[in-house]
């Protein structure tokens, strides 16, 4: 059962993204309009060119929108202009990212791949291993803890990364196409290791995806087209 809280981890509002300007501008995102509430997994499909990876860049704070507003937990990151003088902090502390490769870091082991952005955000080394190894524990990797990356298979590697996502227990999660490189059966397990995490932490995640397999699974889907975002229902297959 999902965390009932009437405020959305994520409210975006009239979102626009403008590269360029005069005859060559192009309007990559032309109002965008999107909520997601804490503990809920929901995913935005879209043909390539549409403004997905746009929008996931605008609201990790990657880069600038043109125009609107972005919250995340009833406060306001973006609303005509940055509203937080630290992006790199809210990079990390409040947002977990997610990517089609793990991008873990071959010379640290397991532990210290998921531990190393507490420990950038101030944590005590102790504490920041302690965290590291309950979602290890929780994500069914935690036998790997000591080991090296290259020791894992894919979906222990990407199983690793989601531990890492949620390491400074952040609002929000942000993954771009996460299944792309597994067969059906792994990337079923990854949406259901998701759906856990976002109920049992409470983390309002988006998954931008082309995979077929696994969009039958979202409950909600928005659909953007031309920049613009459509609000669908989707079937909320158990993955």
């Amino acid at each position: 059962m999902a965390i009932a809280n009437d405020m959305p981890a994520i409210r975006i509002q009239g979102l626009t993204k403008r590269y360029g300007s005069g005859d060559t501008a192009v309007d990559a995102l032309k109002g965008v309009d999107m909520t997601v509430a804490p503990g809920e997994v929901v995913g935005l499909i879209g043909p390539s060119g549409s403004g997905k990876s746009t929008l996931l860049k605008c609201l990790g704070a990657v880069i600038e929108p043109t125009a609107g507003r972005m919250e995340i937990s009833g406060e306001a990151i973006y609303d005509g202009g940055w509203k937080l003088d630290d992006l790199r902090a809210l990079r990390r502390d409040r947002i977990g990212f997610i990517f089609q490769a793990p991008y873990l870091i071959s010379f640290l082991d397991v532990t210290d791949n998921v531990a190393l952005l507490p420990m950038l955000a101030g944590a005590r080394n102790a504490d920041a291993r302690s965290r590291a190894r309950e979602l290890l524990e929780a994500l069914d990797v935690g036998h790997r803890a000591a080991a090296r990356i290259s020791q894992l298979s894919g979906g222990e590697q990407q199983r690793v990364a989601i531990a890492r996502a949620l390491a400074n227990r952040p609002p929000v999660i942000l993954a771009d196409e996460p299944t792309a490189p597994l067969d059906s059966e792994r990337a079923l397990t990854v949406v259901r290791i998701l759906n856990g995490m976002a109920v049992k932490f409470g983390a309002a995640i988006i998954v931008v995806t082309h995979d077929e397999k696994i969009i039958p699974t979202f409950r909600r889907l928005y659909h953007i087209r031309d920049g613009r975002t459509q609000e669908e229902a989707g079937e909320g297959r158990a993955p």
